[in-house]
């Protein structure tokens, strides 16, 4: 299984969002490598492929002009695309520390969404847990954001 982690937003959390994302990346390398072959990697199960995690960083204009949630599970394809909204306003004034926080706590709401469609095998806390373990954090850092 591979997940893809991604950003809709605007410009400034947009450049705020990169910075999270270069500084997490190499850490979930093990689970979002471009490179990674999808057959040698079943170790969360074989009923998704591929979970795209899309966090929506976006203004009330934004989302008037459409940019909306999406909690998508195609089986056939064995695909998820998930894209759950971060608070735009809060993420925009909050520490580095913070917005990293929220960027996470998105990824493991959008996990839990999956997990809760799941029909199958999918071993989503254990993924959550593998998440958790390569940015050396625990569920606790995040009940205070």
């Amino acid at each position: 299984m591979k997940l893809f982690i991604s950003t809709e937003s605007e410009k400034n959390a947009s450049d705020i969002w990169s910075e999270i994302y270069n500084s997490t990346s190499q850490k979930l390398d093990f689970i979002c490598s471009k490179d990674m072959n999808l057959e040698e990697k079943d170790n969360y199960g074989i009923e998704f492929k591929n979970i795209g995690i899309i966090s929506i960083i976006a203004s009330n204009r934004l989302k008037e002009w459409g940019l909306k949630e999406r909690k998508l599970i195609k089986r056939k394809s064995k695909e998820a695309d998930i894209r759950l909204y971060i608070d735009y306003e809060k993420f925009i004034k909050s520490s580095f520390e913070v917005q990293k926080l929220m960027y996470i706590e998105n990824i493991m709401d959008s996990i839990d969404i999956v997990i809760s469609r799941s029909k199958g095998d999918f071993k989503g806390e254990q993924l959550k847990q593998d998440i958790l373990n390569a940015l050396d954090l625990t569920y606790e850092d995040l009940k205070d954001i």
